[in-house]
Parts: structure tokens; sequence; C-alpha cells
């Protein structure tokens, strides 16, 4: 790889963003996940004339011109877009909604911020401001990608130079390094389909046992934006499809680490099957379920005791054993068991001690999750 310091002043990337010479979604790039606060905090800076960070761009030929992949800087040229817009007849980026589908983004543009003189919106400067808006310098680091650069080199750089600001996520280097792994596509598509729309690209939920389930999850549910909560599934799926393929716990970390290791040379085979069969069994089963007061319990809302549920019921085949109507009762009971509705039995009192105990710390410990599943198939089997 080559590199090349420059700076690209703000009237080129308004023409660059019009042109849709830069692209913004790259694979191994985040979705929109800055908050307004910063947003409006670098923008401030800008229209001050204080200096921000370097954009990180790698070039490419396209066609009979040059095209540029963000690298790092994602969130800031997104942030001058949406102060930006196209409410200007004199300076504007007239296709500003290509780069963002989401309505809570879309609803940003426009976005006003705290001058000298109040609070203004782009569309409210003077014209000496806009002229020295539009000559600001942005500091870029342009990068030439060799013959022999791999995505490989270009992730691992994207992580080096993200250490500040939105923490790089290890689901996030394995969804680009492994983009076409058949398992991890095949989970994927359990859950949602991808769509670019103009320059974002956008993941449709799909409605399916899979996502109904899923959502319950507390740390799900608390997800405002769609692409990061499909992410979180996805995240979440992948582990339990794993553990249906093999029956083996694993930690979610060393999961992602296997894959990244990997770097999408090993690739996953696809669900089979009897794996698929296994899979939708469960959460049909659950998202009956749900209906009742189990939805709300925290069988289903914490993904300890949920990731515990659905491995015991694929391990044990408890469905099999018990059927959906008298396993939904013992689901019910153990889930009073965890509120203190009800008291465990003599018998049973010293196994869930035992189960809660190791459901409070080290809960992904692999030793820890065999024993969780042991002793919640020993406490269904009697409630």
């Amino acid at each position: 790889m080559n590199y090349r310091n420059s700076e690209m002043k703000i009237d080129q990337l308004v023409a660059y963003l019009n042109d849709e010479k830069i692209n913004l979604s790259p694979a191994f790039q985040r979705g929109h996940v800055w908050k307004p606060g910063t947003r409006k905090k670098l923008v401030k800076n800008i229209v001050a004339l204080k200096p921000i960070p370097a954009v990180f761009l790698y070039k490419e030929a396209s066609g009979s011109k040059y095209s540029y992949n963000i690298l790092d800087g994602k969130q800031r040229l997104e942030s001058l877009i949406l102060f930006i817009g196209n409410a200007r007849a004199d300076f504007a980026i007239k296709n500003w909604d290509k780069y963002f589908h989401g309505e809570a983004q879309r609803r940003m543009v426009h976005y006003g911020i705290e001058t000298s003189n109040g609070r203004r919106m782009f569309k409210d400067l003077d014209d000496i401001a806009v002229r020295d808006f539009r000559e600001y310098a942005i500091p870029t680091i342009e990068i030439t990608l060799g013959d022999e650069s791999s995505l490989d080199e270009i992730i691992t750089l994207f992580v080096d130079i993200n250490q500040q600001g939105e923490p790089v996520k290890r689901f996030d280097i394995v969804k680009a390094l492994c983009k076409t792994d058949p398992l991890l596509k095949g989970v994927f598509d359990l859950l949602a389909q991808e769509e670019r729309r103009g320059q974002d690209v956008f993941y449709k939920s799909r409605q399916t046992p899979f996502t109904a389930v899923l959502k319950r999850l507390a740390i799900i549910d608390a997800i405002p934006h769609g692409n990061a909560r499909v992410d979180r599934m996805w995240e979440r799926l992948l582990e339990i499809a794993l553990f249906v393929r093999t029956s083996t716990h694993r930690k979610p970390v060393e999961i992602l680490r296997e894959f990244m290791a990997a770097g999408g040379r090993k690739k996953q085979a696809r669900l089979d099957a009897k794996e698929l069969k296994k899979l939708r069994e469960i959460f049909a089963f659950l998202k009956d379920a749900y209906k009742g007061s189990l939805g709300t319990s925290r069988v289903a809302t914490d993904q300890t005791h949920f990731y515990t549920m659905v491995t015991s019921m694929s391990k044990s085949d408890l469905l099999a054993r018990y059927g959906e109507s008298q396993l939904l009762k013992k689901l019910e009971a153990f889930a009073a068991l965890l509120t203190g509705a009800t008291k465990a039995p003599a018998g049973l009192k010293k196994p869930f001690e035992s189960y809660r105990d190791l459901s409070v710390s080290k809960t992904t410990d692999a030793s820890r999750r065999v024993e969780r599943d042991r002793l919640f198939t020993q406490i269904i089997d009697a409630v």
C-alpha cells in the first residue's frame, strides 16, 4: 500500500459526493454510529475553522475515473452531509438522501449548531461564513492499493487507526473478512436481507420466528438502529447455530477469533437440513410460547438464561421428550423460580442455587455453560 498525505477542501468533497465518487459503505464499515451531539460538535469546530482529525481514503480505479472508499472518517463525512444537505441553492449535496436510508438519520438533515451568533443551520450562514466553510481543508491520507494488497491488510489498517472514538467490534471484522462464508451468510439469511439503497447499505429484517424471539432479548431490544440490531441478532444466532452443529460450548470471543484467524480462507459449511430443522423447531416453539408470560420473563430477555434454555433444548431434545404443551409449563415454572414467585422444592434447592450462582459472573465460560445446561435440564425434568 502507498500513502499520500494531502487535504481535501469541503468544496471538492461536496463535488465528489454529488458525483458519487466516495463510497461510505465498504464491506468493513459500520453503520451510522455517531450520536447527534457528536456530529454537532464536529461541525461546530469546522465552522469555527478549528482542525479535525485526518480522513483515510483508499483509491480504486472505476471505469474512466477513480473512486474512493472510506477507511476512517465515515462518521465525520456523514456529519458534514447532514449539515450541508440541500437547503441552499448555491452550495448543496443534492443527493444527500442516497447516503442515508434510516429515518432516524434522515430526520437529522439540516441540523443546527451553536455559533457566536446563536443557533444556525447551514442555510442561515452568511456568505462570508459559507465561503470560509467551502475552503476548509480536511486533512486526508490517500491510500493506493498495490497489486498484492488484500482485504485482510485493509481491515488490519482499519482496526489500527480506529482505536479512538467508536470502538471496532470483532463481529464487524468477521463480517468483512468472511462476507462470503456459507455459514455466516446462511445465518444472516434467516434474519434479514441486505439491500443497497443509494449509497447506503440497509438490512431489512425478516418477520421470522428467529427475529421475533431474538428481539425479546434486552441487549437487542435496547438497540434503536436497524442494522446494528440485525448485527447483534446475527452474532447471537451464529453462536447458537454452531452449538446446534457441534453440541459444544465455546466463548463467543473464541468463535469470532477463529473466523478472524481464518480470514475468510477456511469456510464453514452452510447449515444442513437437519441443523436447520432443529433450529426452526426450537424458535417456532419459542415464538408461540412467548405469547404468554414466558415472553416477558428473564428466560426470554436475559441472554444468559436464554442461551442456556436454547442449548439445553437442542442438546437434550426437550421438545421431543415432553411435547410443546408440557415443556411450556415446565419453562414457565422455571421462570417463576428465577423471579422468586415460587420457591424451589427441597430436592431442587441446591441445584437451583448452583444454577443461579453460575449465571452471575463469567457467564460465557465454556465449563460454566456446560454445568448450567446440566442443571437447567435437571430442574426442567423435576418441575
